[in-house]
């Protein structure tokens, strides 16, 4: 009875060893870790948990961590760390991560200026201003305003002076109220979007007229624009608040009034090279 009575204190020895040959993580917020540590690197320790040894591997950073109990009663204990951090639990094999990279919070407003822009009229220059209207920046209000000139509007002859002169360079101003849709969202380093916008532009035409002798004549009249463009634009934004983008849109008139007669239907071009600031 007495061997017996010996036989079984150490069986109740070993069970009690055995039930807790663990490892201990106490982390800084009060939880107690039950583990089983695999290593200790410079930033990180890799663990199991300790009621599942044969499931997944844990990585935590160490200015979470007060001290490591082992299941042989040896401690690790860890200063404190100067300042706070929001580090997270990771399913992972590394035991050396390098610190966590600051996620970019993007804004939803997006102002931009166009130092060099087209038109189907001549080149100019335009700013516009982009708002996300949802969480993820899938579709956003768009509204370009547009100014360009007809670089390009050649010769006509002069009767009083009997010469070529240069033509005028009509100008021609643009709004276009829209929307751009980014498939992806687009709060991104590199994004696509594509939209339908409104154009409403005035401004000018100037042109030979003939009279019934065959006498030249040039005059500049007022020139209405009313149609849609779809835009396509490629949108890059390498930080928080710099951005810059491509774009270009191709569409046609509902309405084309020169000195108020209505016109062919014609084509309508604009795109250019932005540069923008996001808030």
């Amino acid at each position: 009875m007495k061997l017996k009575a010996i036989l079984t204190g150490i069986l109740a020895i070993a069970l009690f060893a055995t039930a807790n040959a663990q490892d201990k993580i106490y982390k800084r917020d009060g939880e107690v870790i039950e583990a089983k540590i695999k290593s200790v690197g410079t930033k990180t320790l890799v663990y199991q948990r300790y009621d599942n040894q044969t499931g997944p591997e844990y990585t935590i950073f160490k200015v979470e961590v007060d001290k490591i109990v082992y299941q042989n009663g040896s401690k690790d204990e860890f200063d404190a760390p100067p300042r706070r951090h929001h580090p997270t639990h990771m399913n992972t094999h590394s035991s050396d991560d390098p610190e966590p990279i600051k996620k970019i919070r993007y804004r939803p407003s997006l102002l931009t200026l166009a130092p060099l822009q087209f038109s189907e009229n001549g080149l100019g220059f335009s700013v516009a201003y982009e708002r996300a209207l949802d969480r993820n920046g899938i579709v956003a209000f768009y509204l370009p305003v547009i100014g360009t000139y007809n670089l390009n509007s050649g010769t006509y002859y002069d009767p009083t002076s009997g010469t070529n002169v240069n033509g005028h360079q009509d100008a021609m101003y643009y709004a276009m109220p829209g929307i751009k849709l980014y498939p992806t969202g687009s709060f991104g380093y590199v994004k696509y979007a594509i939209g339908p916008s409104l154009v409403v532009a005035t401004g000018e035409k100037s042109s030979t007229h003939y009279d019934a002798y065959g006498n030249p004549s040039y005059t500049t009249q007022s020139h209405t624009i009313l149609g849609m463009v779809i835009n396509n634009s490629l949108n890059i934004n390498p930080s928080e608040h710099v951005y810059l983008g491509l774009e270009i849109g191709l569409g046609f008139t509902y309405m084309n009034r020169i000195n108020g007669l209505n016109q062919d239907t014609n084509g309508i071009a604009q795109g250019g090279f932005k540069i923008g600031y996001r808030f």
